[in-house]
């Protein structure tokens, strides 16, 4: 009895303070000018945004936005893997 008593006050609060992790508190996460609703995700940069490298010389990066990377099972994925 003793033993599920433990247990249980070790795994209770655990499941009861559970909070989504969110973006903005992220360390890859840049900030929109107006509002974070369309913040970017650096760490994951789309592959065909230096396209154009090769007509003007400039490197431009462009991320996918954070509502993208969350519902994308190999990148952040719902639960904020990475």
């Amino acid at each position: 009895m003793n033993f599920l008593l433990i247990f249980y006050s070790m795994i209770l609060p655990t499941i009861v303070s559970y909070k989504p992790k969110l973006c903005i508190n992220c360390k890859y996460f840049i900030s929109d000018k107006q509002t974070d609703e369309f913040g970017k995700c650096s760490l994951f940069p789309k592959k065909e945004a230096n396209i154009n490298y090769l007509v003007n010389g400039i490197i431009k990066e462009e991320y996918y936005f954070c509502s993208v990377a969350r519902s994308m099972n190999d990148m952040c994925d719902k639960e904020g893997k990475k």
